[in-house]
């Protein structure tokens, strides 16, 4: 059952006044909780953690758009968040809060100066799915069956002052100085401008859609742009359970494979053959059919990566590269992980801990079947990020360093491993594209 809420503070003052509220009871809860051990009562982190978790997802999905989208991300199972955290914010993938059927037919006669009923055969008010930045609604037209995603208000125009709202939380906890961090809310505010227009989304889905065709066992849906607007999104609705669902309830192994199998397609012939990818992989924008296809949703986060990061990154799954250390040398360079001015104290560690995550994060590149579902491979990735997170010369302002299209890119394999870890899956890797991968030396 999803909640629904009639009104969205859409002003910075409205908005503000939301993080406030929520910070006072944040900070009575962590009040309460110190108070209660001081006299000698049995209290639990957890029920703090909890508490404060429900606090933060409330507020983030009431203010819908950046803040939801960081809880989104926060999601992602790093090892870092706390379990509660870690649990609730994996809500904002499609279980947040929608909007009533009031403010959904003001914001549609608001985008496009109709009715739903002048538009579609017919339309249900009441959502199917909401998310960060808008939530899906069913309709039909010409007897068709159709998801329209309808934005909420006010988000695209929030971005920027939603992001300053939460950088100061940000650079204190991490501990680092706004200008050296500066370059990756800059990149991430211009993928969330990016995810806002849902023409472009449009133009991005059509896109994929075609050279993705030819992939097995995958689905992209058909986007209409005649039923589209810059804020409102029409497409095929395609009838399938959550991923999220299939990995829970799905026993099946060859099942699981076949799933993963499509998902790992379609990512490495995005990155390899056109360096354009979904950057937004996680359970909540995929669909799995009955006769077992993957369906792929949401266009909005694409990232083009250029062809030099794209050579220097990848040039890193060449054992000729890391076992050569001035071609090693000069790929993290490029790559802004090393910098010509570094002390030695500092190259070491940048360079020993680039080595050590480069062996780590290969190993499928180097294989031609890979056991994603191997338990001592996914805590050795859980580990790195927790050693590096845990070590306090990575929150120095120095520290903060990598080129800023790595973000979205580490993002993808991230939430790529993540899924097939949690699929068990057993993949096929087409390693050809390391033959093409122009060598840095």
């Amino acid at each position: 059952m999803i909640t629904e809420q009639d009104k969205l503070p859409t002003s910075k003052v409205a908005r503000a006044s939301s993080v406030f509220r929520t910070s006072m009871r944040v900070g009575a809860n962590y009040i309460k909780h110190n108070a209660q051990k001081l006299v000698g009562s049995s209290v639990s982190e957890d029920d703090l953690n909890d508490k404060n978790a429900e606090e933060l997802f409330q507020l983030m999905s009431q203010l819908k758009g950046s803040a939801l989208k960081i809880a989104q991300m926060l999601s992602m199972d790093t090892g870092v968040l706390p379990k509660s955290y870690a649990e609730k914010f994996a809500l904002a993938q499609n279980s947040a809060m929608a909007l009533s059927t009031p403010l959904v037919m003001n914001t549609f006669v608001k985008y496009i100066g109709k009715l739903t009923t002048d538009v579609f055969d017919t339309f249900k008010t009441k959502a199917e799915h909401a998310a960060s930045i808008g939530q899906v609604h069913k309709a039909t037209k010409n007897g068709k069956t159709l998801a329209v995603k309808l934005q909420y208000p006010g988000v695209a125009d929030s971005i920027h002052s939603d992001i300053n709202l939460v950088k100061p939380l940000f650079l204190r906890f991490i501990g680092v100085k706004e200008k050296e961090v500066q370059p990756y809310f800059d990149e991430f505010e211009e993928r969330l401008t990016d995810e806002c227009n849902y023409e472009l989304e449009l133009k991005n889905g059509m896109e994929i859609g075609a050279w993705s065709s030819a992939i097995p066992n995958l689905i992209v849906p058909n986007y209409y742009e005649t039923l589209s607007a810059k804020k409102i999104l029409t497409m095929d609705w395609i009838d399938g359970m959550p991923l999220q669902t299939f990995i829970d309830t799905e026993t099946n192994q060859e099942s699981k494979n076949r799933i993963g199998q499509a998902l790992m397609n379609f990512i490495h012939t995005s990155i390899h053959e056109h360096q354009r990818f979904h950057a937004d992989l996680h359970p909540g924008n995929f669909l799995v059919t009955d006769d077992l296809k993957l369906v792929v949703l949401d266009f909005g986060c694409v990232k083009t990566i250029p062809f030099d990061f794209y050579n220097f990154y990848f040039s890193l799954a060449k054992d000729e590269i890391v076992n050569d250390d001035i071609a090693l040398r000069k790929c993290l360079v490029g790559l802004d992980f090393l910098r010509n001015d570094d002390t030695h104290e500092t190259e070491k560690l940048f360079y020993e801990t680039a080595l050590k995550a480069i062996q780590t994060i290969s190993k499928p590149m180097k294989a031609d079947v890979f056991n994603f579902g191997d338990v001592l491979f996914h805590q050795q990735l859980q580990e790195q990020g927790r050693e590096i997170f845990d070590n306090k010369e990575f929150r120095k302002p120095n520290a903060m360093r990598g080129s800023r299209h790595a973000i979205y890119l580490h993002r993808a394999f991230f939430g790529l491993y993540s899924i097939l870890y949690k699929l068990n899956a057993t993949i096929n890797i087409d390693r050809r594209f390391i033959d093409k991968v122009q060598v840095v030396k």
